[in-house]
């Protein structure tokens, strides 16, 4: 089974690193970088978290980040556009090596690790296409790319930043309208990040998923339990919205993405 804890010290040691890079030459010709995501050490290892990106999706964060933070970025350098020679083999290197350089720098630092630039970058196509999925209600297509994204997105951001939650909280919500998914494991890490999650955004998501794994007699006691607790403290906790959809509401108000 994947592992999917990681720790704080682990994610210290994150690598961005840009295995290969393949010419894309359909309707129109441009380089597809091949960039794995892993940490040195641990289990984590022996699962990377895989995704393509053009030289237009860096220089997209790279201007994000210089805008949201320029005095952070003020030292760091980006491969220069150039009118000839984009395909050629010691170009596609040098910008490897150019967008490795900077998500190192990124990594690094608090600020921009946790940046919504950083988001952005590291989950906008692949999320754009699974929503597309969902409004469709092609859950098993969507499926597979949601898990993906949660996976890398547990790699870059804590256990229980809002990225990661809402993220894991999407996945739940496909995987139970799936055939055939095995998403009880989900379930029960969902269940586990939320002890302790305080942040009153956050738990918009708490109930539906509570109320999700009710549904399907999935720690009944112990659920009913904690959904006592919230309504004591002023929360509704009966005639809320199926996870899904609050995953999309909560998104936008926590995250800021549509």
């Amino acid at each position: 089974m994947t592992q999917i804890s990681v720790s704080a010290n682990d994610r210290s040691n994150l690598v961005f690193e840009i295995i290969s890079a393949r010419i894309h030459d359909e309707d129109k010709k441009y380089v597809v970088y091949n960039l794995q995501v892993r940490h040195i050490s641990g289990f984590d290892d022996l699962s990377p978290s895989l995704i393509e990106r053009r030289y237009t999706h860096f220089l997209s964060l790279y201007n994000s980040l210089k805008m949201e933070y320029p005095d952070l970025m003020v030292t760091v350098e980006f491969p220069k556009k150039v009118l000839l020679g984009n395909f050629d083999n010691s170009l596609i290197s040098s910008r490897s090596t150019g967008f490795e350089t900077m998500l190192k720098y990124v990594s690094s630092n608090n600020n921009l690790r946790n940046s919504k630039s950083l988001l952005v970058f590291l989950q906008e196509p692949e999320l754009t296409k699974a929503k597309d999925l969902l409004e469709r209600k092609e859950f098993n297509e969507a499926f597979p790319i949601l898990e993906a994204n949660f996976l890398l997105l547990n790699k870059v951001f804590t256990d229980r930043s809002p990225a990661v939650l809402i993220s894991l909280c999407r996945l739940l919500g496909c995987g139970v309208q799936a055939n055939g998914i095995i998403w009880r494991k989900w379930a029960e890490l969902a269940l586990h990040r939320y002890e302790g999650v305080s942040d009153s955004d956050l738990l918009a998501l708490y109930v539906p998923l509570m109320q999700l794994c009710l549904k399907y007699e999935l720690n009944r006691e112990d659920l009913e339990r904690r959904l006592l607790d919230l309504s004591k403290t002023g929360f509704m906790v009966s005639d809320t919205n199926s996870l899904l959809s609050e995953v999309d509401k909560v998104e936008k108000k926590i995250l800021n993405l549509t």
